[in-house]
């Protein structure tokens, strides 16, 4: 039974014409020579094409196939791939090649026909590819036997040389069908026959070369070959006579083929090894009913084996970054590879050769990039090269990483100010505090040290409880900052008491954080007073709050009890969401609890771009700081672009600021003072309550705007004991374009974009 593997060839067709005269016969030389050359293309995927079935017709199994535009890549079991081509539409004279009963190669020149038998194999270990060109003098194609060494004129059955550029309308259509067919390697060839070829996608068994080309070995030289084996049952490994060859065990889809060359060779063995497979070291490896073989060609260069040699040298044009370093060697021509091991220089222990080359990391290539490491640290790199079993001398070289850049977002790295004082890892009492997201109660107790701490909070999913006992109020009697670290995450300081400040003198400040107060069990959070003997040393210098969100739900957010004179120096709050979450109508963020006459050491109170409002929408309350019965005579206020919601007034006192007494400045301007239009309101409007003072030589209280219960025209923002102040602008309707009582958040409209907080 015949055997037809049909391939089809494109030219052009067209007639050598004769000519009258010499340039004619040019002419028509030079035109056949570029239609010939026009062809290279298509003759190059006739050649592959011949290759590739011969190669499948034989039995290779395919693992991989993936399509371009009528190119199939074929990638066989064995690691090895291939290229068929479709071919496209055209005239051409058309040879068909086919093989024939006895598996010889065999031609026809007309259509198939009539056949010509090459006399060559195509099949068996001993099978001969043929390799086809048109002749460029004479248009004839010719065939090669001996990989195009030599090439004799294609002849039809009369014997006569067959014409590539005859005439004859026919197609290049290599196939009459490819595609890859579920699992299946479909081909259709133009006489009929079909070959189906299946893909075995979880088999291959692929040998692994650092260099193409037979691999060269000196006398007794061992040397090792990766090998990727998937699915493989079972393996038979066969090398040349006077060679040695093994194959491992594969680890993780990953065995080694380990071949040594003979140490006493012959004549014939010292010869370049060809295709006869006597000369391959191959792998026979079986999966199921399925094999393939994967084999390289091995030669001897008799000479004696000499050990590699290496240098290695910082890279010249990679510079070192924090976390990485490159490095450059310099490899002898015989090396086979190299392998390194990279430590910290300040390990006293060198590794040797044998180390190295056992568990060093291997290197294609002559450079590496060592990645991984610590900012601003010393490394040595050692390295060898191997040819089989022999190494060279261990070559080293160190270079220290640069220093690790700082994370702007990471405030313990990089600072922040707070209230103009700049606070990073260096500062006096720096500490960090960070915790697991499964952290226990006793884990987030957030001590108190007795000396000056800045605390930096990192990221975590729980709350912080900053308290010493839950049965008392702690005591913060030193300079104490607690900075959230990171820029973008606020970590919760759940306060589970009241926080007594006492004889701190210098500063406690809290930045970055969610300040949490709802579980207070007085009715207060925070408490500046003397202490407990009544005695009363240097105070509180400043309390600041900046850059917080701040929840509160008993009567006040910081409470002046006890206090003596100076016992406070200056409040701030800055930037801060203040929530008020619970249910009285009434409440301060900072109000007096006894008589303070005589602190004269309060000298500022700040309130600067904070949003104050209710966490509820029905809910209202009417004092922000209340210092009835009290004279502040060196008391500055400013109260300056806050959005204030739902802080309404109350009987006869204004609900921004009751000062009684004299401030020695306030400002209170560009605020923006809202309420839901269905609260009600007291019979004034917001203000300074002051006992003393003019309002003239006192500060500015313009502009500010109302909406709601401040959207009558007749209110003004006032002080009441000594007149009218700056009148307010009035909104009819609302200054939000959405509220958001639960969150804080109260989008301001472009109309009021000049008034209150641009927290929003």
């Amino acid at each position: 039974m015949k055997k037809y593997l049909i391939l089809f060839f494109v030219a052009a067709a067209a007639a050598f014409q004769s000519c009258n005269n010499n340039d004619d016969l040019w002419d028509a030389i030079d035109d056949l020579k570029s239609r010939v050359q026009a062809l290279e293309t298509q003759v190059d995927a006739l050649n592959g094409n011949v290759g590739a079935l011969q190669t499948l017709y034989g039995g290779a199994t395919i693992s991989e196939v993936t399509e371009s535009e009528g190119n199939y890549l074929i990638t066989l079991t064995n690691g090895k791939t291939l290229t068929l081509v479709q071919g496209s539409e055209a005239k051409a004279v058309i040879p068909v090649i086919s093989i024939d009963a006895q598996g010889n190669w065999q031609v026809s020149t007309d259509g198939g026909k009539s056949f010509t038998s090459l006399g060559v194999k195509a099949e068996a270990e001993d099978g001969v590819t043929p390799q086809f060109r048109v002749d460029e003098s004479t248009g004839y194609w010719q065939v090669s036997y001996d990989s195009g060494k030599n090439f004799s004129n294609v002849l039809d059955t009369a014997g006569k040389p067959v014409s590539a550029v005859g005439s004859g309308e026919v197609t290049d259509k290599f196939f009459e069908t490819v595609r890859v067919d579920g699992d299946n390697f479909y081909i259709k060839l133009l006489d009929g026959q079909e070959l189906n070829i299946p893909i075995l996608k979880d088999f291959i068994c692929r040998i692994i070369t650092t260099t193409e080309g037979v691999q060269m070995f000196d006398s007794g030289v061992t040397k090792r070959f990766d090998v990727e084996m998937r699915g493989v049952d079972a393996a038979i490994v066969t090398a040349p006579k006077g060679w040695t060859a093994r194959l491992t065990d594969p680890v993780e889809e990953m065995a080694q083929l380990i071949v040594t060359a003979p140490g006493t060779l012959s004549t014939t063995t010292q010869t370049r090894a060809t295709a006869d497979a006597s000369q391959d070291v191959a792998i026979l490896a079986t999966s199921g009913k399925y094999s393939c073989i994967a084999k390289i060609q091995v030669e001897s260069t008799g000479a004696e084996a000499v050990a590699p040699t290496i240098s290695i040298a910082n890279s010249a044009t990679v510079v070192p970054t924090n976390d990485a370093l490159t490095f450059d060697v310099t490899l002898s021509s015989n090396a086979d590879g190299w392998k390194y091991i990279c430590q910290k220089s300040e390990v006293t222990e060198a590794p040797d050769a044998a180390k190295i080359l056992a568990e060093g990391t291997p290197v294609a290539g002559t450079s590496v990039t060592v990645e991984g490491l610590e900012g601003e640290t010393s490394y040595t790199i050692y390295a060898v090269a191997y040819v089989g079993d022999l190494t060279s001398e261990v070559a080293s070289v160190s270079n220290t990483t640069a220093a690790q850049p700082v994370d702007p977002n990471d405030y313990y790295a990089s600072g922040v100010e707070i209230n103009g004082v700049r606070y990073d890892q260096n500062s006096e009492g720096a500490r960090t505090l960070d915790f697991a997201a499964d952290a226990t109660e006793d884990d987030l107790l957030v001590t108190l040290p007795g000396s000056s701490t800045v605390s930096f909070i990192g990221k975590n999913e729980s709350s912080y409880e900053l308290h010493t006992k839950r049965d008392g109020g702690a005591t913060i009697a030193a300079d104490h900052v607690f900075i959230g670290r990171y820029a973008d995450q606020r970590p919760v300081l759940k306060i589970g008491n009241y926080i007594a400040l006492r004889n701190v003198g210098g500063t406690v400040a809290f930045k970055n954080l969610v300040v949490d107060c709802t579980e207070a069990p007085v009715n207060y959070s925070f408490l500046i007073s003397s202490n407990t003997d009544g005695s009363q040393v240097g105070g509180l210098g400043t309390l600041v709050f900046e850059d917080c969100e701040i929840i509160f739900s008993k009567p006040a957010l910081v409470s002046l009890s006890g206090a003596k004179a100076n016992s406070i120096g200056n409040m701030i709050f800055r930037n801060c969401k203040i929530a008020y979450a619970g249910t009285a109508n009434s409440n301060f963020i900072v109000a007096n609890q006894t008589d303070l006459t005589g602190t004269d050491g309060f000298r500022s109170l700040v309130f600067e771009n904070n949003i104050i409002y209710m966490t509820t929408e029905a809910l209202a309350s009417n004092v922000v700081f209340n210092g009835l019965n009290n004279t502040f005579s060196n008391l500055s206020i400013a109260f300056d672009h806050n959005t204030v919601v739902n802080y309404l007034p109350s009987g006869g006192q204004g609900a921004v600021m009751v000062a009684v007494g004299c401030a020695s400045y306030a400002s209170l301007t560009c605020n923006l003072f809202y309420s839901s239009p269905t609260l009600s309101r007291g019979s004034n409007v917001f203000g300074l309550r002051m006992t003393g003072g003019n309002p003239s030589s006192i500060g500015t209280m313009t502009p500010n705007a109302g909406y709601g219960v401040f959207g009558k025209a007749t209110d003004t923002f006032k002080n009441y004991y000594g007149g009218a102040g700056g009148q307010m602008t009035i909104f009819t309707e609302s200054p939000f374009s959405s509220t958001d009582f639960a969150g804080g958040k109260f989008v301001r409209t472009p109309e009021a974009a000049g008034y209150g907080s641009t927290l929003e």
